[in-house]
């Protein structure tokens, strides 16, 4: 398999391109729906275990909002029941021993497509909720991520150069204004 390389930032417009064939799409660890209200799909659901940022989802983002955890995804969804399921920013919050359990429901959900977006290999994470609402423990990462994880498993993988820098106030936090950038990985699998 090969890899792509984009050296820009704007990773929504390859995922919408990727959910442009969707009408249905599930978004696990939503959080208060600012990336999932930028998708093209006519139907937005949001799934995620920390119920105040459901609560104080932005207005005008238009979506079902369900307080579940990503763990136990196949007792709410049935087979094939969703087109299309995305994880942005989710499962390097899990240790990677769960985070595949939760790949491989998402996978049994999707009628079409599993989409992910997670930074390329460990990056540290304080437990800092920038949104002020409670969620420190569900911010911590857990799990780092390389291309050959997900290709392994079937998925296509595009590498976004340098994602994270100085302008990701976590990186910041965490690495300092010296530091070097990392990578962010987007990878999807068709069901």
């Amino acid at each position: 398999m090969t890899v792509n390389v984009v050296n820009h930032k704007d990773f929504l417009v390859t995922i919408n391109e990727l959910l442009s064939n969707s009408h249905t799409v599930l978004d696990v660890g939503c959080g208060i729906g600012e990336t999932l209200g930028k998708f093209c799909c006519p139907i937005k659901i949001g799934v995620d275990a920390h119920r105040p940022y459901l609560e104080n989802a932005k207005s005008g983002d238009e979506f079902l909002k369900i307080n579940f955890t990503a763990e136990r995804l196949s007792e709410l969804f049935l087979p094939k029941s969703i087109d299309s399921v995305t994880l942005i920013d989710v499962i390097e919050h899990f240790e990677k021993k769960v985070a595949w359990d939760v790949l491989r429901q998402v996978e049994e959900i999707a009628a079409k497509r599993v989409i992910i977006f997670t930074p390329r290999g460990f990056f540290k994470q304080l437990d800092i909720d920038h949104y002020g609402l409670g969620g420190e423990s569900f911010q911590r990462h857990r799990s780092g991520w390389e291309v050959e994880d997900f290709q392994k498993h079937g998925y296509n993988t595009i590498i976004f150069s340098k994602f994270h820098d100085q302008s990701n106030k976590a990186f910041l936090e965490v690495y300092g204004k010296n530091a070097k950038p990392v990578d962010a990985l987007l990878a999807w699998k068709d069901c």
